[in-house]
């Protein structure tokens, strides 16, 4: 699961309510709130439901948001250097994609409260945020999705599958691999924070045990109190406009969750 990397600290389980309230949820969105089912196939789940015509978080109650922010007793992330996460996700059969949507991954920044609202299209305070979850494309086309500060390198953008965009989120690597429908799909993602003034900064994402992504030379952080804090649990159809709904009633599912410390 943490490929060529020793674990200074580490937690995993099955996505269940008991699992969750271990890692001390925070900032849960009330409405749909958290739903625990069965995957199609039988698995104990968090399910997240998103209702023909939902886009972001706020349009039709699609999807979930909350905040995981483990306490050292779990997982130790006061000196993290590098993160990794994990989690599978199961679409059901037929899923409709449309244009796209968000999924989890990990946060960081000076403190959880400012942090945590590195995303929809955040212009003030980017210098002490950052958060890098997963996306879906049309067609099930996968990305990684990150709000990053200022300060990348000349040649962040023109990397291929980069698209940058300086009203929202930087896509990484779109295009690098495809979610399947009807199946588990296992995600793992390693952050590793770069040392402050320098452009050292890396991410890296393997799909169902397979490296398909990693990008060095960037600038998570800008201060040396800054840090990965936890893991953003979000999900939803968009994009920020209608065009971006779920075109029909659908559901996804997501198990499995892990998260370590791999460098301090």
């Amino acid at each position: 699961m943490y490929p060529h990397k020793p674990l200074s600290s580490y937690y995993a389980s099955p996505l269940d309510e008991n699992s969750l309230a271990s890692l001390n949820p925070t900032m849960i969105k009330q409405n749909p709130g958290i739903t625990f089912g069965q995957s199609p196939d039988g698995e104990s789940a968090l399910v997240a439901t998103y209702p023909q015509g939902s886009y972001t978080l706020n349009h039709g109650n699609g999807g979930f948001s909350f905040y995981l922010i483990p306490g050292a007793d779990i997982v130790d992330l006061s000196n993290a250097r590098e993160v990794t996460f994990t989690y599978s996700v199961f679409f059901e059969e037929g899923f409709d994609w449309n244009l796209g949507g968000k999924l989890p991954g990990l946060f960081g920044g000076d403190a959880v409260d400012s942090a945590a609202s590195c995303s929809g299209g955040r212009q003030d305070g980017r210098s002490n945020c950052f958060s890098v979850r997963l996306m879906f494309r049309s067609g099930g086309a996968g990305e990684l999705y990150v709000y990053l500060p200022p300060g990348q390198s000349q040649d962040y953008c023109g990397q291929p599958g980069n698209v940058c965009n300086a009203a929202y989120g930087d896509s990484l690597g779109r295009g690098a691999f495809s979610f399947t429908a009807g199946s588990w799909n296992t995600v793992t993602m390693r952050v590793r924070t770069n040392t402050v003034g320098q452009q050292d900064g890396e991410v890296e994402l393997w799909v169902d045990g397979r490296s398909v992504l990693e990008q060095k030379g960037l600038v998570m952080i800008t201060a040396d109190n800054q840090k990965t804090l936890g893991m953003m649990m979000q999900t939803f159809f968009g994009g920020g406009s209608a065009k971006y709904a779920s075109p029909k009633d659908q559901k996804a599912y997501f198990s499995g969750i892990a998260i370590a410390v791999t460098e301090v």
